[in-house]
């Protein structure tokens, strides 16, 4: 890895929404959620997210009902936030990410 330098470098990452790129900044604090977009680059490219979700036994009649996809989304980072029950869903909010953050989840 080496030593920091004072310039931001950039790591590209694959998401679900596209290609985006990860500045470190060895000045800032550092964040649980830090590490998320290599660990959303790791789903997609393992594959294992949408094994997960064709293996997913929800199956929603509703033309109201979300996709299983999106629910399915919400809970992968509901957990990776750190919340045992769908009810103590309310935290992530107070968590500050960039504001195209939702589009590198499949949701």
């Amino acid at each position: 890895m080496g030593e920091c330098n004072n310039r931001a470098s950039r790591i590209p990452v694959d998401t679900f929404a596209g290609r985006i790129h990860v500045e470190w900044d060895p000045n800032a604090e550092v964040t649980p959620f830090g590490q998320l977009p290599f660990f959303i680059e790791f789903l997609k490219a393992s594959g294992l997210f949408e094994s997960f979700v064709s293996d997913c036994p929800l199956r929603y009649t509703s033309p109201n009902a979300p996709n299983v996809r999106d629910v399915l989304g919400t809970l992968v980072l509901s957990v990776l936030a750190g919340h045992k029950r769908y009810a103590r869903n309310r935290q992530p909010s107070t968590i500050y990410l960039p504001t195209d953050f939702p589009a590198m989840l499949p949701l």
